[in-house]
């Protein structure tokens, strides 16, 4: 090798300045990236862990919560008697309402692990007042009814409403 002189020391220099430059600003963004995942990773374990206590501490409700689910839910009996039983029941308690049916029709039925779930759509015409309290009647827990669907529209006489909706009716599987 040819010995070096001043100015090429100097360049040399600059350019060691330059990469060890670029290492710490280029290595810095690296951590900097690196720590927020981290902070954003113990933010979501904090979190957990908060949910988790809720959890433990809500344990015996749920326990409680799912012993009055077994001894109210309603058993799932014949498939087609039970669709015309749901499907009665809403049409009665609509007219009980004075509500006009317009259109009913039985919906499926469908089986999980958590039991069958039997659906009925009807369609009906009339006061937003009495369209509201049968909604309540029919919604109450221990009927294990649900509204899944639900469909407002004006009715062009202005002094009502049609309504359009999907219920639902949970039952328990088998006899137990």
């Amino acid at each position: 090798m040819r010995p070096t002189s001043n100015s090429e020391k100097f360049l040399l220099g600059i350019l060691g300045l330059i990469v060890l430059g670029g290492a710490v600003y280029f290595g810095g963004d690296a951590l900097e990236k690196k720590q927020l995942e981290l902070n954003h990773q113990r933010a979501e374990l904090k979190a957990d862990n908060a949910e988790a206590q809720v959890d433990l501490l809500q344990a015996p409700i749920s326990v409680l919560r799912q012993k009055w689910i077994h001894d109210h839910e309603p058993a799932f009996g014949e498939e087609d008697d039970t669709r015309a039983q749901l499907l009665n029941f809403i049409v009665k308690g609509a007219r009980d309402h004075h509500l006009e049916i317009q259109e009913q029709n039985m919906g499926q039925v469908q089986h999980g692990p958590g039991g069958a779930r039997v659906e009925a759509e009807i369609k009906i015409k009339g006061g937003m007042e009495s369209l509201s309290r049968w909604l309540a009647d029919l919604q109450k827990p221990e009927s294990f009814y649900a509204v899944d669907f639900l469909s407002l529209k004006a009715d062009p006489d202005q002094k009502s409403v049609i309504c359009s909706l999907r219920v639902a009716r949970y039952f328990r599987e088998g006899g137990s």
